[in-house]
This record gives C-alpha cells, structure tokens and sequence, in this order.
C-alpha cells in the first residue's frame, strides 16, 4: 500500500510559473507546448470562462482521447469546474474541439502516470519536485498519483 502525499499549494512565483502558458495561448503561441493543453471550463460558481494549461499524459489516437492530469487532485479550481460541468474546450496546439471530460478512478490515474513517468522521468521528476513532491521511485509516483487526478478528454460526440 502506497503512502498518499499531497502536493505544496503554489506560492505566488511558482502559480506565475504555472499560469504563464496561458499567455502563450492567448498570443497565439500554444502550438509550442507539445505536452501542454490549454483547457477552457465555465466557473463553477461565476459562470465565466476559466482557462488553465495542463500537462498532457497520453493521448489515445485511436479514441482521440487526451489524458491529462490535475496536480493538485480535487484542490484544482479547473478541476472542480469540470465536476460541476464537464462539457469543456480545448486546445492542443493548433487544434480546438468541444470537449467532454471523465475522471478515471484512482488505480487507472496510478498507471497513467507510472507510464508518463517512465517515459519521461526528468520532466516528471522536475515538475514534481516544483510542487513539493519527489518521484524517484515508482512507489513515491505511486503516492503522489493517490492525490492527483487524471482526467479523460475527448471530442463531443466521439
């Protein structure tokens, strides 16, 4: 059994740091985030558009399913968007769809992000440690995706 870990709340450099991507969308420039989604929800409380970039950690071609996670699990304000409606817009690079968004139960979230992990250890391990939580091994990978969320996207319709 795996020890749950939960990440740091970002201090206001490390939220800037998160929330600069977003500008790289709305200039025009997403398309240079390979491993990035810009994901556009409707505020669960204020009914406006709420924008936020999120790490991409499959996407299923033959589904066309984008696999994304929330690294503050159920704390993420676009997270807690998406409960409330999950009808969502993306934008992955140059491409824009409607989309619907599912959460996947915990031990699917696990193994979606073993798998990000092994294939990307260095980007992981820095991105992890930025929110205060190590991944060198897979039992601290398997800890830390007890608390995160990974989330299913796909086309309306699809």
């Amino acid at each position: 059994m795996s020890k749950r870990v939960k990440a740091s709340p970002p201090g206001p450099l490390l939220r800037w740091f998160f929330r600069a991507p977003v500008g790289l969308y709305r200039i025009g420039l997403g398309g240079l985030m390979p491993m990035q989604l810009q994901l556009t929800t409707v505020g669960r409380k204020s009914g406006q558009p709420r924008r936020a970039v999120v790490d991409v950690l499959k996407h299923d071609a033959a589904t066309d399913t984008y696999y994304v996670v929330s690294a503050w699990g159920e704390r993420s304000n676009w997270f807690r968007n998406l409960q409330a409606n999950p009808v969502v817009r993306v934008q992955v690079r140059w491409r824009r769809f409607v989309g619907r968004a599912t959460i996947l139960p915990e031990k699917e979230a696990e193994e979606f992000l073993l798998d990000f992990w092994r294939r990307h250890r260095f980007y992981v391990r820095t991105m992890f440690r930025l929110i205060g939580v190590k991944a060198d091994t897979e039992e601290e990978v398997r800890a830390a995706g007890a608390e995160m969320r990974v989330v299913a996207i796909q086309p309306a319709g699809a």
